[in-house]
């Protein structure tokens, strides 16, 4: 196996629901890649271990600690003790990236892989912290997975860690297009959008230019990633397994491009190409109303300030304590906690 050093780095992201943990099943089928389930460990572990130069075996056995204080951490099937046993053998000078890279690499898959040659990370939550991403990680490179911000809706109004709350879905869609248009701009040979449609339209092909985006060799048998269903889904409860990952069960189609307009209400669309705005278009779709009355606007007005405080609060849980942070984060959304014990 090559020096963990020497193993460049990729990280998945996009809005939830937006075709993410498709493509993560796809490049965990690779026989050269290792990418576990999502688990925000760089995101949380960079802001009190991310200037690290030296480390002794001290250090070393409390980022151990701090890595394993993570809940979705303990999916990843990883061998806990041979995994100390080999970060304590980096004691001296080492990067915080490379101390990454030994955990990653611990993380065990279902698929055959042969020598690894690349890591990968998907997280949703890190199209939201992408300039902290790149600060740990500055030569990383960024596959921008994008959907149809109405289908994208149906979608998250199915799940439960969000508020199916229609301006604040549509305002966080929105913030997320116009933040990674311009980190695109900032690094383009480092970002690579995709729509999600043109992935399940034109899989290989598709597939065939992420593989050359990354410097891999592409394999078609990743497309086979669905018969091992009952191996992937023993990493998840019976709840997540049905409620989010059902697609893992079949092969790749186009069942879910479109199912917006028999799935929303008109005042839903209006609602949701008003929030969204221009980045509609500069996104690669269509809106089916570009005009917006006063009314419509005022309306969204609560979900938007919401949006937008919650992004504040999100900003200010990094200056707490690394466990309280990590305890915050993983209570998720205060909105979709209240609406969801309200309505159950």
């Amino acid at each position: 196996m090559k020096s963990p050093e020497n193993i460049p780095f990729f990280f998945i992201i996009g809005r939830p629901r937006s075709g993410t943990y498709l493509l993560r099943s796809l490049f965990d089928a690779h026989p050269n890649v290792v990418i576990p389930t999502e688990c925000p460990l760089i995101v949380n572990l960079y802001p009190k271990w991310g200037k690290t130069s030296r480390w002794d075996r001290k250090k070393l056995l409390r980022f151990y600690d701090d890595i394993l204080f993570h809940k979705e951490f303990h999916k990843w099937d990883i061998d806990h003790e041979a995994l100390k046993k080999d970060l304590l053998t980096f004691e001296g000078h080492y990067s915080f990236q490379t101390l990454i890279k030994v955990v990653y690499l611990h993380a065990r898959s279902e698929f055959k892989k042969k020598e690894i040659s690349l890591i990968g990370d998907k997280n949703p939550v890190y199209s939201t912290n992408t300039e902290k991403v790149i600060k740990a990680f500055p030569g990383a490179r960024f596959i921008h997975l994008t959907r149809d911000y109405r289908d994208n809706l149906v979608s998250i109004k199915k799940v439960d860690f969000e508020a199916p709350y229609v301006p604040l879905i549509m305002y966080r869609w929105r913030r997320s297009a116009k933040k990674l248009l311009h980190l695109k701009e900032k690094y383009p040979h480092q970002f690579h959008t995709l729509r999600y449609e043109d992935l399940v339209s034109e899989p290989e092909m598709k597939m065939q230019e992420l593989c050359r985006f990354l410097n891999i060799a592409y394999h078609p048998e990743v497309f086979d990633f669905w018969k091992y269903r009952d191996a992937s889904f023993k990493k998840h409860p019976d709840k997540e397994v049905k409620t989010y990952h059902q697609s893992l069960a079949s092969p790749i189609n186009k069942n879910k491009i479109g199912v917006w307009e028999k799935s929303l209400s008109e005042t839903e669309v209006r609602m949701a190409d008003a929030v969204v705005g221009r980045y509609a278009e500069l996104s690669g779709y269509e809106r089916k109303h570009k005009k917006a009355p006063a009314t419509l606007k005022i309306k969204a007005l609560p979900g938007i300030l919401y949006g937008k405080a919650s992004y504040l609060f999100a900003d200010f849980l990094d200056l707490l304590p690394f466990k309280l942070l990590v305890k915050f984060k993983e209570a998720g959304s205060v909105l979709a906690f209240l609406y969801n014990k309200l309505s159950g």
